[in-house]
C-alpha cells in the first residue's frame, strides 16, 4: 500500500499546492524535532506528523507523552512549522506517518493535495457511540470533516474556535474612543472617523484569512441553504444578487478608504502577517479576520495593558441574525499508514479529558523575555469551552439565540488542472485592494471557478 500512495503523491508533488496564505494558525517558528525516533521501520511505533504553529510545541509533547503513559504504545513525534515541505520530503522517501496534523486551507494546499488523490483514511467509526454524543452537535457535519459530501469523515476537527473580527479594544467599545459597530453601514463610518484621526479601519494577516470572513458573509447574505449550495458550487453563488453583495462588500472593505496602507505588501513578505497583526495592536489599524490563537501568537509584542476584543463580521441589517464561521483544525490518518488502528486510538483519545485539560492550560513562551502567557486551546467537545477563564478568549466562544453558527469549506472535486482555488477566491483580494483587478473581474473570474469545480464534484 505504500508503494501506491508513494506513486500516487509523486505524480502530483506540488501540482495542486494553492497559492495565498491561510486562517490556520500561522507558523510560530521552530525547527523540525521529533520524539525518541526509532528508525527500525518496525511498523510498532506510532508516526505522529504535526504542524507547529501558534499553539507551539509543547501542547504536542505534553499530549504524547500522556498517550504513552496511558497506553504503553511508542510514538514517533515529527513537529515543523514547515510540515508540508517535511511530508513531502518523507512520502518521496517512501516514510508515510501514521497520523498527522495539517489544516486545510494552508497555503500548500498539501492536506486538500491528498484528498484529491484519495490518500486520506475514512474514520468515520472512530466517531460512532459515545463519542459522537460528545461532540459539539453540527461540529462533524461540514465539508471540513466530510469533504467528499459522502456521509463518511476523513478529518477530525481535533481544536475548534469562532472566528470574526479581532480588534483593538483598547480603542474600540463601550466608553472607548470609538464605538463599536454592529452594522456594515456603522462599520464603515467608524472607518471614516478612525480616517480622521490618522489611523485605518482594517488590515488583514494575509489574504487568506479571508476564508471565514467570505463563509460568514455568504450565509448572512443569503441565509444557511444559499451558504451550503454556494459549498457546493451553485451556479447562481456569484451572479446572484447576494454574492454580488459580498463581493461589493468585500471591495469596501480593502479599499485605500479603509486598509492599513502596508498590508498588502506585507502580506507578501516572509513573516509579514505578524506586522499586519502588530498593526492592530499598535493602533494603527482598528480590526482584522483572525482567531483566538492570535493572541498567543502574538503574545511576544503585546504591551501588558493592551486589551483584545472580537466581533462577528458586520451585519447589512440590525435586526439579521449573526452569522459565526467556526475554524476547526484537522487531524487525518494517510490510507497507507502501516498503523491505522493505533492511529484511530489516538484521535479518540484527542477528545478525551485528559487532552481537553492539557490544550485549556495550554501557555506560550516569550522567546526573549522567557515569560509565558496563557494560549488556551478548545477541543469541540460539549462543555470545553464553558471551562475558558473570563477574558476575551472566552468571549469568542459565547455564542446567543441570535447567532447562526456554520462550518465547512468549499467542497472537494476531482483534481483540475491548472486550478489554484484560494488565489482564485482570497488571492485577488490583494489585487482587488491595489485596484488592478475590478471587482466585475473578480465576480467572471469565480462565475468560471464554480462551473469547472460544479462539473468536477465526485
Amino acid at each position: 500500500m505504500k508503494k501506491d500512495l508513494l506513486k500516487r503523491f509523486l505524480a502530483v508533488t506540488m501540482v495542486s499546492a494553492m497559492a495565498v496564505g491561510s486562517l490556520a494558525a500561522c507558523g510560530s517558528g521552530g525547527d523540525d524535532s521529533d520524539g525518541g525516533k526509532d528508525d527500525s521501520g518496525s511498523g510498532d511505533v506510532l508516526k505522529v506528523a504535526a504542524f507547529e504553529g501558534g499553539n507551539g510545541a509543547d501542547i504536542w509533547e505534553k499530549i504524547v507523552a500522556a498517550f504513552e503513559e496511558e497506553t504503553g504504545a511508542e510514538v514517533e513525534l515529527t513537529l515543523s512549522s514547515e510540515l508540508d515541505t517535511v511530508l513531502t520530503r518523507d512520502i518521496q522517501n517512501g516514510d508515510i506517518p501514521d497520523i498527522v496534523y495539517y489544516n486545510l486551507g494552508q497555503q500548500s494546499g498539501f492536506t486538500e493535495t491528498m484528498l484529491k488523490e484519495n490518500a486520506v483514511a475514512d474514520i468515520s467509526d472512530v466517531f460512532e457511540g459515545e463519542l459522537a454524543d460528545k461532540m459539539l452537535d453540527g461540529i462533524l457535519d461540514g465539508t471540513a470533516a466530510q469533504p467528499y459530501g459522502d456521509g463518511k469523515i476523513y478529518l477530525a476537527p481535533i481544536f475548534y474556535t469562532q472566528t470574526g473580527f479581532w480588534y483593538n479594544a483598547t480603542l474600540v467599545g463601550e466608553g472607548k474612543q470609538y464605538a463599536l459597530p454592529t452594522t456594515w453601514d456603522e462599520f464603515f463610518a467608524l472607518g471614516q472617523q478612525a480616517k480622521a484621526d490618522g489611523r485605518s479601519l482594517f488590515t488583514y494577516p494575509q489574504s487568506g484569512y479571508f476564508d471565514a470572513t467570505i463563509y460568514a458573509m455568504l450565509a448572512q447574505a443569503g441565509g444557511t441553504d444559499f451558504y451550503n449550495k454556494a459549498l457546493s458550487y451553485d451556479a447562481n453563488t456569484w451572479s446572484s444578487e447576494e454574492g454580488r453583495k459580498v463581493l461589493d462588500t468585500v471591495a469596501q472593505l480593502v479599499s485605500s478608504d479603509n486598509i492599513f496602507a502596508d498590508t498588502v505588501s506585507n502580506a507578501n513578505t516572509d513573516g509579514g502577517f505578524k506586522i499586519n497583526q502588530q498593526a492592530v495592536i499598535d493602533g494603527d489599524a482598528l480590526f482584522m479576520p483572525n482567531g483566538s490563537w492570535v493572541v498567543g501568537e502574538m503574545a511576544n509584542s503585546t504591551p501588558a495593558d493592551f486589551e483584545w476584543g472580537v466581533m462577528g463580521v458586520p451585519k447589512w441589517s440590525a435586526d439579521e441574525s449573526q452569522a459565526v464561521y467556526t475554524f476547526t483544525e484537522q487531524m487525518w490518518i494517510p490510507s497507507d499508514a502501516e498503523n491505522i488502528d493505533l492511529a484511530k486510538e489516538f484521535i479518540k483519545f484527542m477528545y478525551s479529558d485528559t487532552v481537553v485539560d492539557l490544550c485549556l492550560a495550554n501557555k506560550t513562551t516569550n522567546a526573549e523575555t522567557g515569560e509565558e502567557s496563557d494560549a488556551p486551546i478548545v477541543v469541540p467537545v460539549k462543555g470545553a469551552a464553558d471551562k475558558l477563564p473570563e477574558g476575551v478568549i472566552k468571549t469568542s466562544f459565547q455564542t446567543g439565540d441570535d447567532v447562526v453558527a456554520v462550518t465547512g469549506t468549499w467542497a472537494t472535486t476531482a483534481p483540475i488542472e491548472g486550478l489554484d482555488m484560494k488565489g482564485s477566491v482570497y488571492g485577488v483580494i490583494d489585487s482587488i485592494s491595489t485596484g488592478n483587478m475590478t471587482v466585475d473581474e473578480w465576480q467572471s473570474q469565480l462565475e468560471e471557478v464554480w462551473e469547472k469545480c460544479a462539473g468536477a464534484l465526485e
